[in-house]
């Protein structure tokens, strides 16, 4: 199964680089514009969609609602495609996390495979419930589907399949910026692990 995987439009936190997480925040207009903007461009690449999941967060799923409505589909819910908790890090910047966090600030950049910030999820934690969502999508309908979610599932989901540490500096090679999508390819049969 091919998934594509899509970032949410934008939020007022993603402009003021705040941290989001489970946090449910909701697009503003540029994000409303870059689901507009995405629809167009999954239209225009040829891909041929069969089903819509999406991250029950609403800055996700609104994103989902907009393509879909391009798309002729209805977005399904599916809670473990949800974002990171990043705990009491939520709402605030890097730099005041730095500020206010600063020893298990550098464990988290050190090795988020297994730190989780104060009341949040390690991306291993984060993995064990993203990872079978993904079988579940891979053995349903269609050839391809679109899964509405986040910057932090994104960059799990491509470390975890480059096999790359997952310190700060390898798993921000695996940006993806607000509305853009990557493409996995997912074995149906859940022998991606």
């Amino acid at each position: 199964m091919r998934i594509l995987l899509a970032r949410h439009g934008e939020t007022d936190w993603n402009a003021a680089t705040r941290i989001q997480g489970a946090s449910d925040t909701d697009l503003n207009d540029k994000g409303r514009s870059q689901a507009e903007e995405l629809s167009r461009r999954l239209e225009a690449s040829g891909e041929k969609i069969d089903v819509c999941y999406a991250s029950p967060k609403r800055r996700a799923f609104e994103t989902a609602e907009i393509v879909c409505r391009h798309l002729g589909l209805t977005p399904i819910p599916a809670e473990d495609l949800r974002e990171v908790s990043f705990g009491v890090w939520e709402g605030h910047t890097w730099a005041e996390v730095d500020e206010m966090w600063p020893e298990e600030y550098q464990a988290y950049q050190e090795d988020r495979m297994k730190v989780a910030p104060p009341g949040g999820e390690s991306l291993g934690d984060a993995l064990r419930r993203i990872l079978p969502a993904l079988d579940a999508i891979a053995a349903g309908p269609g050839e391809t589907a679109l899964a509405v979610c986040h910057s932090g599932v994104i960059r799990a989901v491509l470390g975890w399949q480059a096999g790359v540490p997952f310190d700060n500096k390898t798993l921000y090679r695996f940006n993806v910026p607000n509305a853009q999508w990557v493409a996995v390819e997912w074995d149906r049969t859940g022998e991606n692990r």
